[in-house]
């Protein structure tokens, strides 16, 4: 995970950790590393159950959470929010190297409840369009259902489009059948894009 954090920290403009100030609260955002992992799985089960349709695979398992941190520096790179020593929000950016996609990363993007509405979930997907230009991502896909309007419209106020919408695609607990939604942004657009401002102000090295 050291190795990993040098490469990024060549390859990108923003180094880890640093300080987000949001409101009156400030947060510290770093790299995901296997130390995470306790504090993960805490805030993991805070989440609503709902929220765990926004990713692939059921985090709630202790053996997913495992298989996500065996990950981290190769097919995975994550970013872990902290505040008074929880995790607070989290991302992931999972690639694929051997499939036909190298280029592409899938966002995954997790807020506590307690922190929503303030503006993290978008300060930290914003922390990961600068992930995925030092990763050399040329296109970034989120997936979540077609309920979740509130994510959906912040994506899509961050340069994401609509690709496609998968009905019944997805199973909750209580075997409800949801539909899913897929949205794309080519990072090609980032440099466009003023979210390089916004985070510039928010930012307290």
């Amino acid at each position: 995970m050291v190795g990993q954090e040098i490469a990024m920290k060549k390859s990108t403009v923003r180094t880890y950790p640093h300080t987000l100030a949001l409101n009156d609260a400030k947060v510290e955002v770093r790299l995901m590393t296997a130390d995470d992992g306790p504090a993960l799985s805490i805030f993991i089960n805070t989440l609503p159950s709902h929220d765990l349709l926004f990713v692939r695979r059921n985090i709630s398992h202790s053996k997913v959470q495992a298989a996500w941190l065996s990950a981290l520096g190769e097919r995975v790179t994550s970013l872990v929010a902290y505040a008074d020593g929880q995790i607070v929000g989290c991302t992931a950016i999972v690639t694929d190297t051997l499939s036909w996609s190298p280029h592409v990363g899938d966002l995954r993007v997790l807020v506590k409840p307690a922190w929503r509405g303030c503006g993290l979930g978008r300060l930290l997907t914003q922390e990961c369009f600068n992930l995925a230009l030092g990763l050399r991502l040329e296109k970034l896909t989120v997936q979540m259902t077609v309920d979740q309007s509130a994510a959906i419209a912040i994506f899509e106020e961050l340069g994401f489009r609509a690709e496609s919408v998968l009905r019944n695609h997805l199973k909750d607990y209580d075997g409800k059948r949801h539909d899913l939604a897929l949205l794309s942004l080519e990072v090609a657009e980032l440099p466009m894009r003023s979210y390089a401002r916004g985070m510039s102000t928010a930012l307290h090295e």
